[in-house]
């Protein structure tokens, strides 16, 4: 986590050299707006979103609890980790959505009828990591500003299912990996 601030600041730093504005107005402004993003999530999701969908150790090190049976994902992360795994009998696709947050999907015990799975990630000042199982292929159409998608160490697959990467990234990262 202390990789992925100190890379934010960087990040920070360099469009403030770029545009001429002052860092800690550029940082105050964008403290700003993460609030209120932050406010707006919480609002919205704030009907199917319960504390107790947490775990919550001594540390206050929040996990998500590992979902089961359920057919598509609908995340959203904003300020916090998101770590779970997936092990769906009819699994359909589903979106992420990732503000300043970090995290690991698992779908390796996932099963399917489908031949092609959507998977619509936003990772926006964020790093996630998706776990597909081995036989799957993978392809992405994902837009990246200032980020990177990599999906190298998936993209080859001896089964007929393939996860199609579709979102952006803007100064964030969506690897997928087997």
């Amino acid at each position: 986590m202390g990789g992925i601030i100190v890379g934010i600041i960087l990040i920070l730093i360099g469009i403030s050299a770029l545009t001429g504005i002052p860092f800690f107005g550029f940082l105050f402004a964008i403290v700003l707006i993460a609030i209120g993003v932050r406010m707006i999530a919480r609002r919205s999701v704030h009907s199917g979103w319960r504390w107790d969908d947490y775990d919550h150790d001594h540390d206050h090190n929040h996990t998500h609890k590992t979902a089961s049976g359920e057919r598509s994902i609908d995340e959203v992360a904003i300020f916090s980790p998101l770590n779970k795994s997936y092990t769906a009998e009819h699994f359909k696709g589903g979106k992420i959505v990732m503000v300043f947050s970090g995290g690991e999907v698992n779908l390796t015990q996932i099963k399917t009828d489908e031949t092609e799975i959507d998977l619509e990630i936003s990772s926006i000042f964020s790093g996630i990591e998706i776990v597909v199982p081995r036989d799957w292929k993978v392809v992405s159409t994902a837009n990246v500003f200032l980020g990177n998608v990599d999906t190298s160490a998936a993209q080859a697959g001896d089964g007929n299912i393939t996860l199609i990467i579709h979102g952006e990234a803007v100064f964030g990262e969506i690897e997928v990996r087997k």
